[in-house]
């Protein structure tokens, strides 16, 4: 019961960073195609978008680690895993990254980085794809 509870968790945390990666990729391309940068309130919501993302990047370690090592007894399962733990670990850098500099824009009361926030968000995406096909590939 308890390795179902913590695939609940799991599942429910990958929704939540996708939905943020989504949604926050959505506004940056549309700020980006009329060739603007986000307003203040926009910054906000990318803030909390962003605190999201990372919150959720962390309970998909914490419970990754808790069901690999209850199923499978630790991180050796094959080389795909160790490449979407590889991927995984860029991708919370690349949060905690982004978070830092949209918390101190909105600190500043200016606007992200469009350069940074969009180097990101094509990391971030190209980041996830490899961490859902490898893992397809570790579990298949």
């Amino acid at each position: 019961m308890i390795i179902i509870i913590i695939k609940f968790i799991h599942y429910l945390a990958i929704v939540f960073s996708g939905g943020v990666l989504v949604g926050s990729g959505l506004i940056q391309s549309v700020y980006n195609k009329e060739n603007k940068v986000p307003d203040i309130t926009i910054s906000k919501i990318l803030k909390i978008l962003g605190f999201i993302g990372l919150v959720s990047l962390i309970v998909l370690w914490i419970s990754g680690i808790i069901l690999s090592n209850l199923i499978y007894g630790g991180f050796v399962i094959n080389s795909a895993f160790t490449l979407k733990l590889v991927a995984a670990a860029f991708l919370l850098i690349l949060s905690f990254f982004l978070n830092l500099h949209v918390y101190n824009s909105s600190k500043k009361n200016l606007p992200p980085n469009k350069k940074i926030v969009k180097i990101s968000t094509m990391s971030a995406r190209t980041l996830i794809i490899v961490v859902l096909i490898s893992a397809a590939v570790a579990f298949n």
